[in-house]
């Protein structure tokens, strides 16, 4: 065995695998998994010096290869992986690394086993389990089939098993509990868990009347050696791994497919894919409605100024929802909003915490919803953008206006403004909006 004294997660992780391992059901290594297939093909180029330059959700858009800068080297890779979830095939795969690593002349970090595995494990793990979640979300299925079971081992058994790994094996939760947003598998390098769907028949059968109680998310302080970056991190799961893969592909919002709606067309600044033209700033004003909810008081604890954003939608701390807005999209609300990564509130930004009420009330009665694509400097490459997709929920009335940007972010929705726009003088302006209203328009209010 090789000595793991001084590897941290990811090199740990790998060098103590099993070269035999299965990475799918065996059902899905005689066939083409099509889902899986789907959201290998979807993703867009990412160049990247490092893993950690790419982490949780980003990894549901982009597909990278740590240490790979090169396009065309890192299309060829795609292409490789594409072929590699098809064929099942990782002495293939192996035999593109060698090549690829010759012809651009790649020199990477780590052995040449172990690069590969890394590469190949990671990407069909994910890719399987995010083909797995879409099959699983979709609300037939759910209609049939509501409970999701925790499978230790699912794909092979550890040389090392994770102790809540272990402890977690035949849970039985529903598939909209929010314990899933960060625990649904891979939950580490090399972790071989899956989930199964199960009907009210087959939890009958197994002798429960219904599902389990989630697990505690207990968070402890961790700091990532490389990096120097400190996070909360939940127990069980690895750094970076807290998340789910494939719930930003699962949910549609991916920028390839508003780019092809769009025209193909990529605009320079706010909106970068431009598809609907919004309405005259007067036409919306001339049917804006008073906000019933009103801005509270300041100097008021956190906890406060979330609870009044979270209560409108039946949820508190501590205690998600799954809520649906009026153009159909589930988002979860949660208190996790309101959190930075190591875990503390960030809810006092610029005065704008005494406004969550008008929040909440700006995505439950929204005016209009935009789905708009966002340019934004790639942080490795200079002459290359990141594309971020985000979600605008517009209101407005006669005196002030909010606007509300749900992003998708690294972990899940994640809310990046309150907008309330002011003219030179400071008094409300509700111009300011215009602005924002672009992308492509989801829903408006008749």
């Amino acid at each position: 065995m090789l000595e793991l004294a001084g590897l941290e997660g990811r090199e740990a992780a790998f060098a103590d695998g099993d070269d035999a391992s299965a990475f799918a059901e065996p059902d899905f290594t005689r066939q083409e998994f099509r889902e899986q297939i789907d959201f290998l093909t979807q993703k867009r180029l990412k160049p990247t010096r490092a893993w950690t330059d790419a982490m949780q959700g980003d990894h549901d858009r982009a597909f990278v290869v740590a240490g790979v800068t090169d396009l065309a080297m890192l299309e060829e890779f795609h292409a490789a992986v594409i072929e590699g979830a098809r064929s099942f095939d990782i002495k293939a795969f192996a035999g593109e690394f060698d090549r690829l690593v010759e012809k651009y002349g790649w020199d990477y970090n780590g052995g040449r086993d172990w690069r590969i595995r890394t590469i190949f494990e990671t990407n069909i793990r994910t890719s399987y389990m995010a083909g797995r979640l879409k099959q699983m979300r979709d609300p037939d299925m759910l209609r049939l089939r509501p409970y999701w079971m925790y499978v230790h081992a699912d794909t092979r058994v550890p040389l090392n098993p994770r102790e809540l790994h272990v402890a977690w094996d035949g849970m039985v939760l529903r598939g909209d509990d929010p314990w899933w947003d960060i625990y649904f598998p891979p939950n580490d390098w090399m972790c071989s868990c899956g989930v199964r769907s199960l009907s009210e028949g087959q939890l009958r059968a197994m002798g429960k009347s219904g599902p389990d109680t989630a697990p505690e998310i207990v968070r402890q302080t961790y700091t990532h050696e490389a990096t120097g970056v400190t996070v909360e991190l939940p127990e069980g799961v690895g750094y970076g791994w807290d998340y789910q893969p494939g719930k930003l592909w699962e949910q549609g919002l991916v920028p390839s497919q508003i780019i092809d709606e769009g025209g193909g067309q990529i605009h320079a600044g706010r909106h970068a894919v431009v598809i609907d033209q919004p309405s005259p700033l007067a036409d919306l004003l001339a049917q804006a409605r008073p906000f019933a909810a009103q801005p509270l008081a300041a100097g008021l604890a956190p906890e406060d100024y979330v609870r009044a954003f979270l209560q409108p939608f039946g949820a508190d701390i501590g205690r998600a929802v799954l809520w649906q807005d009026q153009a159909g999209a589930r988002l979860p609300i949660s208190g996790q909003f309101f959190r930075d990564r190591s875990g503390a509130w960030k809810i006092g930004k610029r005065g704008r915490e005494i406004y969550t009420p008008l929040m909440a009330e700006a995505l439950l009665d929204p005016d209009e919803i935009w789905l708009g694509v966002a340019a934004k400097q790639d942080l490795v490459r200079d002459d290359l953008e990141e594309l971020l997709v985000d979600r605008r929920y517009v209101r407005v009335d006669p005196d002030k206006g909010v606007l509300v940007v749900m992003q998708i972010g690294r972990r899940w929705w994640e809310p990046v403004t309150i907008y309330l726009p002011q003219d030179r003088k400071g008094n409300p302006d509700a111009k300011g909006i215009q602005g924002r209203r672009g992308g492509k328009l989801l829903w408006k209010r008749k």
